[in-house]
């Protein structure tokens, strides 16, 4: 069966408090009967029930919980709430499982309530009815009712959201959970069905599209080779090639000069020469009305010899006469 453990505490381990929240809007009962019982916890580790009956708070305090209970969100309640509610108004003597409660009931609600080790006397239960408001007499102390066992729910509100017991609400938590978990499996297999369907009617379409589409693509990659094969073409025609453009270097230079290297790279020509002029101007002077050759800079080398550094001008190559 779903549902927790929750622990019946003994009258005998309780304090009880009864606090009257009429006054207070519905909304903030909650929270402040918190704060209320939270005042009259007489340690940090006294765990507090609260039941409600309408406005009225039925507060218990177990000051000293057993080991089993010392995490706070284990869930107990006091043997009073399980304890059947009288038929009529009045007093009520309990013999519970460990000693006696007193009790006074008013219009159905629980308005006093004490404990004793051993069965009162008179004048205790005398007194216990006075301190309740209610007038009594020495021989008016009735007989202890005997246990009837624990009944299934209690009589208080705990003000849970849903009405019930813990393990009740813990089932219910339970069940509603499995539920979900269902519901989401089942949507997940709808949803991977649906998918799967989807999957197989997009592939159809696609092999569709595709078997028509091949005969365009496989005439789009012809034209597309075709295309490259003549701009390899055109830029081989339009290239110039460096024999021309070497005759046009030395076309200018002193009659006595020797090229010694040559290295083109794109736009950038380097040229090495060897002459008996070492004037750099005059290098630049002889190139600088040259269409492709006029940006140059002539530098002397370590070797004697003079290094020429060219870039090309863009445009069509001057063709050598």
């Amino acid at each position: 069966m779903l549902g927790g453990v929750e622990y019946v505490v003994p009258r005998a381990q309780c304090h009880y408090k009864r606090i009257d929240f009429s006054a207070t809007p519905a909304k903030q009962r909650a929270s402040a009967s918190r704060l209320a019982a939270s005042r009259l916890a007489p340690t940090s580790s006294a765990r507090v029930h609260v039941a409600w009956q309408g406005a009225i708070a039925q507060v218990w305090i177990c000051p000293d919980p057993p080991p089993e209970m010392a995490a706070a969100d284990t869930p107990w309640i006091p043997e009073t709430l399980l304890r059947p509610r009288p038929d009529q108004d009045g007093g009520r003597l309990l013999a519970l499982v460990s000693g006696f409660e007193g009790q006074v009931w008013q219009g159905g609600q629980l308005t006093a309530s004490r404990w004793w080790a051993a069965e009162p006397g008179d004048a205790d239960w005398g007194r216990f009815l006075r301190a309740a408001g209610l007038a009594a007499d020495a021989g008016s102390r009735p007989q202890a009712l005997e246990p009837e066992g624990l009944a299934s729910e209690p009589w208080g509100d705990a003000r849970t959201g849903i009405p019930g017991s813990p393990a009740a609400l813990e089932r219910v938590a339970w069940l509603a959970t499995v539920g979900l978990l269902l519901l989401g499996f089942g949507w997940q297999l709808m949803g991977q069905a649906s998918w799967r369907i989807a999957s197989l009617r997009l592939q159809s379409n696609l092999e569709a599209v595709r078997a028509e589409a091949t005969p365009l693509m496989e005439a789009r990659e012809r034209a597309e080779t075709a295309a490259q094969s003549m701009a390899q073409w055109l830029q081989l025609q339009q290239s110039e090639s460096d024999f021309a453009l070497m005759a046009d270097v030395v076309r200018p230079l002193p009659k006595d000069v020797v090229l010694v290297s040559w290295q083109r790279d794109g736009e950038r020509l380097q040229v090495g020469v060897t002459s008996a002029e070492r004037d750099p101007r005059q290098y630049v002077t002889a190139f600088e009305s040259h269409p492709r050759l006029s940006d140059l800079n002539a530098v002397p080398a370590d070797d004697g010899g003079m290094r020429l550094d060219f870039t090309l001008a863009v445009g069509q190559p001057e063709a050598a006469p």
